[in-house]
Formats: C-alpha cells, structure tokens, sequence
C-alpha cells in the first residue's frame, strides 16, 4: 500500500492537471516514483561531512516532494498567441546530492564560491531554453536561498555566470510554481532586475501573454500580485 501524497504533492499534481484538462493547452507530464520523504536524510552531513552546518528547516522538509521527478512541458494550443513553458523537478536530496553548475572562464572569485554551493532544482531540459533555478546550500541558514540562472542575465563586466538570487525560499517556489505552471520567464519577477533591456523581449511576450491568458484559465487563482510585479519591471 503506497503512502497517501502529502498536502505539497497534492497542489502541485492538482496544479498540472489544470494544465492538462484544460483543452487551451497542449501539455505533456512524467510523475515518477514516490520515495523517501526529505527528513528521512536529515543531518546532510550523514551524507557530506562539510554540510554538517546546513540547515533543513520543518518548513522545508514538509513541503518537499517525494516523487523522484515531477515534470510538465507545455504550449498555448492555439497559433494566435504564444505562451510556453516547463518544468522539472527532482527529488530535493537527489538534487543536493549532485554535482553544482560549471562555471565558464570569466567568473571572479566570488561567483566560483556561489557557483559551488548551488544545486539545480527546477529546469528546462526538453526546451533547453538556458533557464534553471537553483538552491543554495550554505552554513547556519535558517532559509536556504534559490537562485535563477538565465541567459539573459549574462554580463561580462557584472554577471559573469548569468545567475540572481530569488525573493523565494524553495516552498515559495514551489508556490508561485503552481501559479505560473512553470510560463517560461517567470522567475524574472522574483529577482532584482529589469525587463526593459530588448534581451527580455522574449520573456515579456512570454509573460504578458500568460498573465493575459491565465486569470480567465485558471480563474480559482489570483494573478494580481504577479501583473504587479511584471509592470514595476518593464
């Protein structure tokens, strides 16, 4: 007899079957296996001596999914408007147990020590569109942070690696995850960046055309807060 889903589990296959039974949409999804819930590998440090120091909070060991992966691409059906997105999921212990991002050659000192304790917990791997979404494992944090790498973000003078830490932690982002379905583009709203720059446009159309679409979709949910974030950027 398999464990029921937990609340967390429960939202989120909620929110991708509104993706799925909704014929605006064309979306595809994988639910692997559940597995073992993340306190089941509290200290980190059974795993790496070094991590003996960081943190699993309650919070975050209560809202992390089981299933291995959790995965949902997904289009607009119709060819009058473009909107796309994805996402995928892993278990959040296999997530911290592999390896951090490379970095490329013109990364300063600091960027290399960020780039080290990252983990990537959310990406984009069928599109390839560039954009993942990381944790932070770092000592004696009560909150781990998320950071966003994106293309885009690239500077050569200032954002070597591309990467902006988030105004989530990783149960907020599993949040606002159900809210946006993953519309490619949305972790821009939750970072301390502009979208003027003609780099964005791509994101702009993207969540323009979600935040058009996604109130009358989805009317059980409230996209206020988001259009708000979206017009303070642009």
């Amino acid at each position: 007899m398999t464990d029921p889903l937990t609340q967390s589990e429960t939202l989120q296959i909620a929110a991708i079957k509104e993706l799925v039974q909704n014929p605006l949409f064309d979306a595809t999804y994988e639910q692997e296996d559940v597995t073992f819930p993340l306190a089941t590998f509290d200290p980190l440090s059974d795993e790496n001596p070094e991590w003996a120091d960081v943190r699993l909070s309650d919070e975050l060991k209560e809202c992390a999914l089981r299933f291995v992966s959790l995965s949902c691409e997904w289009s607009f059906a119709s060819q009058d408007r473009n909107l796309t997105g994805e996402f995928s999921l892993p278990h959040l212990y296999l997530a911290i147990t592999r390896d951090p991002p490379l970095h490329n050659d013109l990364a300063t000192e600091s960027e290399r020590a960020l780039l080290t304790g990252l983990r990537m917990i959310d990406s984009a791997p069928r599109r390839a569109t560039g954009e993942a979404a990381f944790i932070r494992l770092e000592p004696h944090k009560d909150t781990l942070e998320i950071w966003y790498q994106d293309r885009y973000l690239f500077d050569e003078q200032s954002n070597t690696q591309g990467f902006l830490r988030m105004e989530l932690s990783y149960c907020e982002y599993l949040d606002t995850l159900r809210l946006t379905k993953g519309a490619f583009g949305w972790q821009m709203l939750f970072v301390d960046a502009s979208l003027r720059d003609s780099g964005f446009r791509t994101h702009v159309e993207n969540l323009t055309n979600m935040l058009e679409t996604f109130p009358s979709a989805f009317p059980q949910h409230d996209y206020a807060t988001l259009t708000s974030r979206l017009e303070a950027r642009l």
